[in-house]
């Protein structure tokens, strides 16, 4: 005891010490620690925030329906929920795929809604080989199509993929697959909205029964150089000429030869334009890797992406940030990024500038928002067709903090896709 208390201001005094020499080193010579500071904060960032492809292309919803039929959305505000329920599943040997027939419309409504079950749901939809990538599964019939996985909690011998468009049901075997990890989930402390599964325009939806109330949240936002995005885009990070235009509202950057970068001033949004690609035909999923790829490039943050869509009109897979568990739907106005790669070799990338940091203490009042169908009727009665409301999305709206341009506020919102484009539906309503 004696010895450990001499040792004390013998350890100080070297801490002391230490501190004081590590600042004057700084005091004397400061542009040298600022370009290592920026040296040790530009080039590991991408890396730490690059993210596999089997976590952007996670589902982005949960819905539990228990024993009695109750169905409720769940959310983990500390970790990420789909993630969690991934590692339940991790040792689960995914077999034979069969595509199960003569699936009426009240028959897929049931797998849908099944009792004991886990409803893991996508935007849009993916295929078997992203769900292989996912869950790391060897699943053959690779090409088929699906939005949605129920997950039987009391007989896992299968699992099930569900396709909307067409109402059908794929049956894949599973053995050593125990539940006792995932009811393990069900008890921890969950964010819980009371839902059920209803049928609006071609697609199953959660909906809201009653009015809901969610936090709003205010966070730190990031802005990536140009200078940044030219280096990853136009030159491949060598110093190569870029000439630069300045116009009214945005700058050009050129290569030179094939390759644009337009930034536009205002909205903090850019569009890269690449025409030097060979001319190909992608798959479905060559388009899902590929834009996944040119996400990864691009070098924008990805700790908070999670696919969001995909085009097959115009070749377009579309991203967008997640807070809590929601989407946000106007960081832009296609969301974080949208890629779209054409078969005449044209690769044309929409991107923010702006990315999230760490959530900031603020004073904003929790949100209650109206239920779905409450939704529905005030569209209906403002007189917007309820056959063009293509999906209901609860989401955050993205917004500059009036505190401080360094901070975003973002308030939950319904969205509305009517008519193919996403809006708020206030906004709608005036």
């Amino acid at each position: 005891m004696k010895i450990t208390k001499a040792l004390l201001p013998v350890g100080l005094t070297i801490a002391v010490v230490i501190s004081v020499t590590l600042s004057a080193l700084i005091w004397t010579n400061p542009a040298q620690y600022e370009r290592n500071r920026q040296r040790s904060s530009n080039n590991p960032t991408t890396e730490l925030n690059t993210r596999p492809q089997r976590d952007v292309y996670l589902p982005t919803q949960v819905i539990h329906t228990d024993a009695t039929g109750k169905q409720q959305l769940l959310n983990n505000r500390k970790i990420n929920l789909t993630s969690e329920i991934r590692t339940a599943m991790s040792a689960w040997q995914f077999g034979h795929i069969t595509h199960v027939r003569d699936v009426s419309h009240q028959d897929y409504m049931d797998y849908v809604s099944q009792k004991n079950s886990l409803l893991l749901s996508y935007a849009s939809p993916v295929n078997v080989k992203i769900f292989n990538t996912v869950f790391g599964a060897k699943i053959t019939r690779s090409s088929s199509q699906f939005s949605r996985i129920m997950v039987p909690l009391n007989n896992a011998r299968h699992v099930y993929l569900l396709d909307d468009r067409n109402q059908d049901v794929y049956r894949v075997t599973v053995k050593d697959a125990s539940t006792k990890r995932l009811k393990a989930i069900l008890r921890e402390n969950l964010f819980r909205m009371t839902i059920n599964m209803q049928w609006l325009n071609g697609s199953a939806m959660a909906y809201m029964p009653n009015s809901v109330t969610v936090q709003s949240y205010s966070y730190l936002v990031n802005h990536q150089s140009t200078d940044y995005f030219t280096s990853r885009l136009l030159n491949n990070g060598e110093a190569t000429n870029v000439t630069a235009k300045k116009n009214k509202d945005n700058t050009v950057y050129s290569d030179g030869t094939s390759k644009q970068l337009t930034v536009y001033n205002k909205p903090g949004i850019a569009l890269y334009e690449d025409y030097s690609a060979m001319q190909t035909t992608l798959s479905f999923n060559q388009q899902l890797t590929a834009s996944y790829d040119a996400v990864k490039s691009m070098g924008i943050p990805m700790e908070n992406l999670r696919y969001y869509g995909y085009s097959g009109d115009n070749n377009t897979v579309t991203y967008r940030s997640f807070v809590e568990g929601f989407p946000i739907f106007n960081q832009s106005d296609y969301g974080a990024a949208r890629i779209q790669i054409l078969s005449q070799g044209v690769r044309r990338y929409n991107f923010s500038l702006y990315s999230l940091q760490v959530p900031v203490p603020n004073d904003k009042k929790s949100i209650t928002l109206p239920g779905t169908q409450a939704v529905i009727d005030q569209l209906t009665a403002a007189g917007y067709r309820q056959k063009k409301i293509e999906s209901i999305q609860l989401g955050y709206q993205w917004a500059a903090s009036s505190a401080s341009d360094k901070v975003v506020d973002l308030t939950p919102t319904w969205y509305i896709n009517y008519d193919g484009t996403w809006k708020n539906y206030t906004q709608l309503l005036k």
